[in-house]
């Protein structure tokens, strides 16, 4: 399967179909070959056409084929609309299925491209002599093979705070002062989620205020055109429930009030290369659907047939068609965020396809104490770019389990993805006016060792309250030492907000005098090293202080902030 915390996945490596001639059957069968067996199902086809030429749509009316969400996003980010927006020419396709018995799977307008399924060997054999196509390849043939099985990774429980069980998760990022202190959570947002099935989604509690606001605004199968994505696999279910999840006390996602497009990708029960081009249809419909971010916990390397797999060489962002596709899908301006794989410990050992597209977001695992996970895959790319690009908490991620009805740790680098997807959700609510490059080059800037990047965590675990400062302008790359910044607001009334940069230290103290310089208050608060922090002083005692000026010191490392107050009436 290509959910990314149960095994590898893969790519092909060949290039126009060559169709074995029945020779070559008969001296396989001869030789008693045991690894052939007979096909027993409909193959697929990725069928590529030669242009666009005589379309009926056209660039200067794109409201036929875009929505206008998605044609005001790329008029927000000063993206022109191009030849790659125009649909796949329809009498392309209709020629084509007149041309045989075949079944439309999937369309590709970005790459020119179908999907097709049939049976039918004969008209298979003749397409490449249609003069609009310029090249076929068989993508999943119909042979049975054995069932993949679940890889099973040692689990590790995450504290309860403010966010319930999940707060750790969310803490490690500082996505909790983009929801709290920002006010982001993703209102107004729209998210891609392409996976293998989100069974039961439509009726779990823990998915409940998600339904009730309407805020999942499409679903679409492209494994099974026209089946029930709420009744396949539980995987994307428990992805979206690390983002849009919510049960008091347990879980909060990481984009609550952000709106989702669901759309089944994988095929649960087997792997081939076909799932590529799925990822490549399902990428488009949430273009032209207006999504601001996609999130994909899915990624190929090997696959049920060997003659498809990839090598390390094909990760070099040129190769494969998804990798391709995830570029282009920053180019419409959609943010792609992808899990980097779950074959650290393995021969494989690298991230898998898409996450060495240039422009995606390839999300690495630690575990709750910011430790790489050892199963998270590792970089760099075959052209030796740094992989993955961050790194966030997916050993121990709270989220729906497998059942569905619990909230627990689930593991891989399936829930690190979404936990990144999400806060950049959040991340670009706040700044509409910058573009999916800007917003994304903010979060590796952001990370923890963005200054000394390695194949294990990429640029590190991403602060998104510093990429929220470094967006607002603020340069804050000079600084690795701990250093109290600020103390606001002034004048204040019931709390104070003190902002640190922790650096190496993780406490930083806090005194409060009056101007005769009597001790009133003091208290050591808890930082997370290598991130800046925005820490909430709130309780009866700044309330009940008289209006009037105070002393307030704040110490963090070596650092030290003296700062006279008013406290307002």
């Amino acid at each position: 399967m290509n959910p990314w915390h149960f095994g590898p996945l893969a790519n092909w490596q060949n290039g126009k179909l060559n169709p074995w001639p029945i020779l070559a059957w008969i001296i396989l069968l001869s030789t008693g070959t045991s690894t052939l067996l007979a096909q027993t199902a409909p193959a697929t086809y990725w069928v590529q056409f030669t242009d666009k030429t005589h379309t009926p749509y056209s660039i200067s009316e794109p409201q036929a084929y875009l929505s206008q969400r998605a044609i005001d996003r790329r008029a927000r980010q000063g993206i022109s609309i191009d030849s790659l927006d125009l649909p796949v020419d329809p009498a392309y396709i209709a020629q084509l299925m007149a041309a045989g018995d075949f079944q439309l799977l999937t369309v590709s307008k970005w790459l020119n491209a179908v999907t097709i399924r049939s049976t039918d060997t004969l008209a298979l054999d003749s397409l490449g002599l249609l003069a609009f196509v310029h090249d076929v390849r068989i993508t999943k043939d119909g042979r049975l093979r054995p069932a993949r099985h679940p890889e099973k990774i040692a689990q590790e429980k995450t504290y309860a705070q403010d966010y319930g069980t999940s707060f750790r998760q969310i803490e490690m990022m500082n996505g909790h002062l983009l929801q709290e202190a920002g006010g982001a959570k993703g209102l107004g947002m729209l998210i891609g989620v392409l996976d293998a099935g989100f069974r039961d989604a439509d009726i779990l509690p823990g998915l409940a205020d998600l339904r009730n606001r309407n805020g999942i605004v499409m679903v679409r199968d492209l494994v099974e055109p026209g089946g029930n994505v709420y009744n396949e696999h539980y995987h994307g279910r428990s992805v979206l429930s690390v983002m849009a999840g919510h049960v008091p006390g347990e879980l909060e996602g990481t984009a609550p009030m952000a709106d989702y497009v669901l759309v089944r990708t994988e095929n649960g029960n087997s792997e081939y290369i076909v799932e590529e081009d799925n990822w490549v249809s399902g990428a488009e419909l949430c273009d032209s659907m207006g999504c601001d971010v996609l999130n994909t916990s899915l990624g190929y390397t090997t696959f049920d047939d060997p003659a498809q797999d990839h090598t390390y060489a094909d990760l070099n962002g040129l190769t494969s068609h998804m990798t391709l596709a995830a570029d282009i899908a920053t180019r419409k301006g959609m943010i792609p965020v992808n899990s980097a794989g779950n074959e650290g410990t393995s021969n494989w050992h690298y991230i898998g396809i898409p996450a060495d597209a240039f422009d995606i977001l390839a999300v690495g695992a630690v575990n709750s104490s910011r430790v790489l996970a050892s199963f998270s895959s590792r970089g760099p790319t075959a052209d030796g770019r740094v992989k993955p690009d961050v790194s966030a908490m997916g050993l121990g991620t709270i989220g729906l389990n497998v059942g569905g009805a619990e909230v627990g740790p689930i593991n891989g680098t399936s829930f690190s993805s979404p936990l990144v997807a999400g806060l950049v959700a959040c991340l670009w609510q706040l700044h509409p006016d910058r573009t999916a490059h800007q917003v994304m080059d903010a979060v590796r800037r952001s990370a923890s060792q963005y200054g000394d990047p390695d194949g294990d965590l990429g640029y590190g675990i991403p602060d998104f309250w510093r990429a929220h400062l470094l967006l607002l302008g603020r340069d804050l790359t000079t600084l690795s030492s701990p250093e109290a910044l600020s103390l606001i607001p002034v004048p204040f009334s019931n709390y104070l907000d003190v902002e640190v940069y922790a650096g190496n230290a993780s406490t930083m103290s806090l005194t409060i005098h009056d101007v005769l310089g009597k001790l009133l208050w003091s208290t050591v608060t808890g930082l997370e090293p290598h991130t800046y922090s925005r820490v909430r002083i709130q309780n009866d005692l700044l309330s009940k202080l008289r209006a009037g000026v105070y002393i307030v010191e704040v110490q963090v490392g070596g650092s030290r902030l003296t700062k006279r107050v008013v406290k307002a009436e």
